[in-house]
Parts: structure tokens; C-alpha cells; sequence
């Protein structure tokens, strides 16, 4: 899978910016856990702390896979991926165990795929009930959102539209508003921009549209349950910044809370957040230097000042980096 930015194919930027030394506080432990995807399909987790991968189950069979297509539901302890069953030739919702990594429910999805695996599709969980929002492109070439009850099986559909396909868009639910945001290609006029929709997670109806430049160049989106807002990185094509963003859901309003500090290649739109900490995970590259690790890096939500970062994959193999990221906090009772 190609990486980069959210929907950054439609734009290349060069690079010039000097590699900054980013103190962090060792002592720093999070209190939970990341869950993933591996390269091959394989449930994996990840040390917070230390970027350390170590397998959980087997890698699962014939499943086809895209970076940033993951979503969990921490309640009920399943992983949710959107997936294309090379044998079946199906799109499938899948959800796996994050006790053992076994597949513990399967649902067939009427998307259709388009080339390359995950175009145009994303999948969030709605945690006060258990039920995954699936998206992704129709037969009839638009994009359809589907309300799916994993448990039995059963569909509702939401709203089709016609919007171009983003690969690594950013997305996510919005618990507070009721809303489900993403993001898609908008052609006016021979102009393709990406832009910020939210739509009723109960009706489909269209709530906010954000033109790009108003979105701030926002790559990626998470919602904040401590904070009742959503959170992710921006870039700024001025200053060839790697920025953090806040979005209230319930007007649109966009705030930059700061520049993320040396650091500025993000890794497929791969974001997750430990809401209780405070804390925005990403796998982000220095800036000017293709052949530098990516990093695992933890982003303090109010600040933007990195808390913590190690080493976690290649940067001249990103397929090698999790394909995507999910943190669980640990239960306190």
C-alpha cells in the first residue's frame, strides 16, 4: 500500500525544513495498551512506551488488508476491520478477538473494490451499542454508509453519495454529536479538493461540509471522549508544519492548538488516542529524511508538545510499520 497523508496524492509538496532534537519525558507510561494490524494481516500489539510489536494469533487467512481501517470496540473487546477475502473475492467486516486474535464475527459487505484495497472505505464503532459504520463504494459506483449490527448480522443502510475516493482518509465518530465524520475528493469545477464531511449517524443526513482549506488540511480525525471533541494532525503549506487540530463537532470550528515539533511525515493517516492520558499516538518521520525510522510518537492533545517517541518501523519500508493502531485503555474498577 502506498502511504502519506491523508488524500496527499492530489498534492505533492517538497520538503525543506531541519531536523529538530525532540526532548521527551522518559517517565512516561501509558496506562493501556495499542492493538493492530501487522503487514500481514495479523493482530498484533504495541508498547505505547517502547514502539515494541509482538504478535497476537496467526495472521488471518486470506484477508486483504489497507493502512487506517481499523476501529475498536474497548466495551465488548473486538478489533473491526473492513477486509477483502482474497478466496470469497468479498469485502467483509471482520471482527477479532483482542484476547487471542481469532476471528469472532463475520459479515459480508455489498462494496465492490476499485483496484486498490480500501479505497474510498472506512469503519468506525459506535461504543454505546456495539454497532460498526461502514463505508465504502456501491456497484453503482457511490459511496454508501451502512449502520451494521455485528452480532446479527443485519444492515441499515444510511445515505449514498457521489463523492471521489480518498485512500487513508480521516474518520471517526463523534459520540458526543451523534455524527460520523470523513473525509472525501470534491470536484469543483475541474478542481478536486478534499473535503471534511459529518454525517447523522442516524439518518445520513449531511450535518457539516468543510471545505479543505477551512479543515485546516486536517489529515486525520479521532474523538476525544475526555475533551467531548475530536483531535488529529493538520498540515500547514506555508509553513510545511506538522500540526495538531481541534474540532468542535458541533459547529465545525476548527482550532490550532500548535505545530508538532520535529516531526512531519505521517504515515497513512494512522492515528489513536488514549483520552483518559491526554495523549494522540501517530507513526510520524522526521522531516528531510525519507530513510529515518518512523516513530511512534505520543502527542499531548492541549499542547501538542510530544511526550514520547521510539523508533517503531522502517522508513524506506512503511508496509513494515502496523497498518493501523487502536489504543485500549487499562480497566480501573
Amino acid at each position: 500500500m502506498k502511504f502519506g497523508t491523508a488524500a496527499a496524492a492530489v498534492v505533492v509538496l517538497a520538503v525543506v525544513a531541519i531536523v529538530f532534537v525532540v526532548e521527551v519525558d522518559s517517565t512516561l507510561g501509558a496506562d493501556g495498551i495499542l492493538y493492530g494490524l501487522s503487514e500481514n494481516v495479523g493482530m498484533v500489539t504495541i508498547n505505547p512506551d517502547t514502539g515494541v510489536i509482538n504478535p497476537l494469533g496467526v495472521p488471518l487467512p486470506d484477508e486483504l488488508d489497507a493502512q487506517n481501517l481499523a476501529t475498536l470496540d474497548v466495551q465488548r473487546g473486538i478489533f473491526y476491520t473492513i477486509g477483502y477475502n482474497d478466496s470469497s473475492m468479498i469485502n467483509e467486516l471482520l471482527g477479532v478477538s483482542v484476547k487471542d486474535g481469532t476471528i469472532v464475527s463475520r459479515v459480508h459487505l455489498p462494496y465492490i473494490t476499485s483496484g486498490f484495497v480500501g479505497v474510498g472505505e472506512a469503519v468506525d464503532v459506535d461504543p454505546t451499542n456495539g454497532e460498526v459504520f461502514t463505508v465504502g463504494l456501491g456497484a453503482d459506483m457511490n459511496h454508501h454508509i451502512y449502520r451494521v449490527n455485528p452480532r446479527s448480522g443485519s444492515m441499515k443502510h444510511l445515505v449514498n453519495c457521489g463523492y471521489i475516493n480518498v485512500l487513508g482518509g480521516a474518520h471517526t465518530y463523534d459520540m458526543t454529536n451523534d455524527l460520523l465524520w470523513l473525509q472525501y475528493g470534491v470536484n469543483t469545477s475541474g478542481v478536486v479538493n478534499i473535503n471534511l464531511f459529518a454525517f447523522n449517524a442516524q439518518t445520513g443526513a449531511v450535518v457539516h461540509n468543510l471545505p479543505e482549506s477551512q479543515a485546516k488540511f486536517i489529515d486525520t480525525l479521532t474523538y476525544n471522549r475526555y475533551g467531548n471533541n475530536l483531535v488529529g494532525f493538520g498540515f500547514n503549506p506555508s509553513t510545511l508544519n506538522r500540526t495538531l487540530l481541534s474540532l468542535n463537532g458541533k459547529t465545525g470550528d476548527i482550532t490550532f492548538i500548535g505545530d508538532v515539533k520535529g516531526f512531519q511525515i505521517l504515515n497513512g493517516g494512522i492515528v489513536t488516542i488514549n483520552s483518559r492520558e491526554g495523549l494522540l499516538y501517530g507513526q510520524l518521520q522526521p522531516p528531510n529524511n525519507q530513510t529515518a525510522p518512523f516513530y511512534l510518537i505520543a502527542v499531548d492533545v492541549n499542547t501538542a508538545e510530544v511526550k514520547s517517541s521510539a523508533p517503531l518501523c522502517s522508513g524506506a519500508d512503511p508496509a513494515s510499520c502496523p497498518w493501523s493502531m487502536e489504543f485500549a485503555p487499562t480497566p480501573h474498577f
